[in-house]
């Protein structure tokens, strides 16, 4: 028998064993390998293999039982290396897009939709990474004085999202002014991100010597006030219950509590799953790999979604190690492909 044909074989009964125990939640046995296994080999033979697979690491057998079950590094050789992947079809990707697509052009509530209508179809806790008006295409800014030194500043994205927030001013601000200051950004600074939209301003000010240069500095002040508070992104998380109900946890009160604590940490969470939302597809982490305190047992898988040419968010799938990833992937990549040909859509508009 040549190497590779070793190897095949070993990977075919590691397959095997995974999905298996990704059905059942139980340590598989050799017998119920040779059950399902193609090749005629005899359960010696399959328990040599399994004893192979677990000195390199890929399996373990826990406490009494005769069965053995996937490792981390398992899932990961698994992933990477062995299970088959379908892309979704076209009519499969068209009822995804009529689950999710809102009544009028709106990123946040799409992706608040997404993950929602993801966490049905997959079964598990399903998230987003939304961006917020701070990450937006400002379209529109207004500036109304609520008192002398008090300022509503309201900042209207172009995809409808809004932030508004009271600030304090320094020097009295009369109507007026604030009109003056909010027709200054609306003509001459329209259409920039507010990050982009700050750091236009501070460029401005720089260059201006003249009288100008207090509007650029009043324009600036009150933007960056009003933006302090707002977050980069929000984290939305849909599903909980499904994650918390498998038998991982519903069978293990101290795994469930150290569950709850981790999807508690959202910030975490979210700059953990922030750093693995890339343009280049479905990212998968599993067990120890989440990095979060309490998700040791779970695994995610996300995916990005894509404005142009920029990630404007993120959208994925969080469960146990023992979750179906090949059905998982498929579908995390749909709703991302879906979703991205949306907001092309809109912006063709």
């Amino acid at each position: 028998m040549s190497v590779t044909d070793f190897e095949q074989r070993r990977n075919d009964i590691l397959e095997l064993i995974i999905e298996a125990y990704l059905a059942t939640a139980s340590p598989v046995g050799s017998e119920c390998v040779a059950r399902k296994l193609r090749l005629s080999l005899s359960s010696a033979t399959i328990r040599n293999v399994m004893g192979e697979l677990e000195a390199a690491g890929l399996l373990e057998q826990p406490h009494t039982s005769a069965g053995r079950v996937p490792t981390d590094r398992g899932y990961r050789f698994y992933v990477d290396s062995v299970m088959d992947v379908r892309r979704i079809s076209p009519d499969e990707l068209r009822r995804i897009e009529g689950l999710i697509q809102p009544a009028e052009v709106d990123l946040e509530l799409l992706l608040e939709r997404a993950s929602a209508a993801l966490a049905v179809l997959s079964q598990q806790a399903a998230f987003a990474v939304v961006p917020t008006v701070k990450q937006s295409r400002v379209r529109q800014v207004e500036f109304v004085p609520l008192g002398v030194r008090k300022i509503l500043c309201v900042l209207i994205a172009n995809d409808e999202m809004i932030a508004s927030h009271v600030v304090e001013t320094v020097e009295p601000m009369t109507r007026d002014e604030a009109v003056a200051l909010a027709r200054f950004i609306n003509t001459e600074l329209v259409g920039l991100s507010c990050r982009e939209l700050v750091g236009s301003l501070e460029r401005r000010m720089l260059a201006e010597r003249d009288s100008f240069y207090h509007v650029v500095k009043r324009s600036l002040d009150l933007l960056q006030q009003a933006l302090s508070t707002e977050p980069e992104e929000r984290f939305v998380l849909e599903g909980a219950s499904a994650l918390v109900s498998q038998p991982e946890f519903a069978n293990d009160p101290r795994k469930a509590h150290a569950l709850l604590k981790g999807l508690d940490a959202e910030d975490v969470l979210l700059a953990r799953i922030r750093q693995d939302i890339a343009p280049d597809g479905v990212r998968v982490r599993i067990g120890r790999e989440v990095q979060v305190a309490g998700l040791e047992e779970c695994s995610y898988l996300t995916a990005p979604v894509v404005a142009g040419d920029a990630v404007a968010g993120g959208i994925g799938v969080l469960g146990p190690k023992r979750m179906d990833y090949p059905r998982l992937r498929s579908l995390v990549e749909g709703m991302s492909r879906c979703i991205t040909g949306l907001l092309s859509r809109w912006d063709e508009r």
